[in-house]
């Protein structure tokens, strides 16, 4: 189904750019009313007349932002400070300061999401060329309203602000979403590094980063001596089997809590694969590491894990091996493994090392 331009293209409208062209339509007409007034109080009625249709015409505009595509209320914006800008200038001369209105329209177009690098370049040599254009103007032909200096100071003054205020809600307005954008951004990147690298349920390091952490440790410390240990939950299955598998997500959870806690920065874990457990403690030979991984056994018998308002208490068995310097981390783990088995095989509830 194709829906119409206009509305489809103002569907996706950034809210942030149509606000900083409503705020530089709203300065504009404020500028407007101001200059008339003025014209007005000084007996200059010619020259507030001829500036009644640029106020329509950025009333116009303005009305307009919330309902037609953005890209026109740009364009017709562009058309109104030009046209402006010349018949200023025709009117004034160019050390009134209305050259400077050009500024403005640069930085909001090169802030458009609506067009292609090449129509603002074309835009920007657009400007160029109207720039050029009336400063010849100026150089050849007379002032259609002279002014006195006085004026002319004050015109500059005026004209120098609405263009400076009308600069700062752009780069204002597009800043600060940059920085939203960024921050975001910046979360987000956090929040993808967090999941590449840690398991989902129990928020512990996944088995990929922690071998890529004891290969870089290893790598960057040939001399220094660690420790590896695999734990696994005993009768984990029954567990699954008798209380349902939410109770032993639960389980998972509470222990991964408890090995966070007795770690407290003396080495790292991941979640080796279900109800299994890889310890990393560097700087541990295999008597220090099977004491440490002991008292976390002993703190495991006595953790309690509630589900449902029940109380659920498991047991682990663990295999403990020591880096000899010469083996490799698959070998390495594999030893831990094989003495995880033993464990598992004559009594469970033990560290063997």
């Amino acid at each position: 189904m194709r829906y119409p331009h206009s509305k489809t293209s103002q569907e996706y409208a950034p809210v942030y750019y149509s606000n900083a062209l409503k705020w530089c339509h709203i300065v504009i007409i404020l500028y407007f009313v101001f200059y008339i007034f003025s014209c007005v109080f000084l007996n200059r009625f010619s020259e507030a007349r001829f500036a009644i249709p640029w106020l329509a015409a950025a009333c116009i505009s303005m009305y307009h932002i919330n309902h037609t595509n953005m890209r026109w209320i740009l364009l017709f914006y562009s058309m109104i400070i030009v046209g402006w800008m010349c018949q200023f200038i025709y009117f004034y001369g160019w050390s009134c300061g209305g050259i400077n209105f050009i500024m403005p329209l640069m930085v909001i177009s090169f802030f458009s999401i609506y067009d292609t690098v090449a129509n603002k370049i074309f835009f920007t040599l657009f400007l160029f060329g109207v720039r050029v254009g009336l400063f010849y103007y100026c150089q050849v032909s007379d002032t259609h309203f002279p002014v006195s200096h006085q004026f002319s100071v004050v015109f500059q003054v005026v004209n120098t602000a609405v263009v400076f205020l009308n600069m700062a809600i752009v780069c204002l307005t597009f800043s600060e979403n940059i920085q939203k954008a960024e921050k975001q951004l910046m979360v987000y990147n956090q929040e993808l590094k967090k999941q590449a690298v840690t398991d989902p349920l129990t928020g512990l390091y996944n088995r990929r980063y922690l071998l890529d952490m004891i290969e870089n440790y290893m790598r960057s410390n040939p001399s220094t001596i660690f420790s590896v240990a695999i734990g696994d939950i005993d009768l984990f299955k029954n567990v699954n089997d008798t209380y349902g598998h939410n109770c032993g997500d639960q389980v998972l959870k509470s222990l991964s809590a408890l090995f966070r806690e007795k770690l407290d920065g003396m080495g790292s874990l991941c979640r080796w694969g279900g109800e299994e457990f890889l310890f990393f403690l560097p700087g541990m030979n295999v008597d220090a590491a099977s004491q440490f991984i002991t008292d976390i056994n002993i703190a495991i018998v006595g953790h309690a894990v509630e589900y449902k308002g029940e109380t659920h208490h498991v047991t682990m068995t663990f295999g403990v091996e020591e880096y000899d310097f010469c083996s490799n981390l698959s070998e390495l783990i594999k030893r831990a493994d094989d003495k995880l088995y033993y464990g598992k095989t004559h009594g469970r509830n033990q560290v063997i090392f």
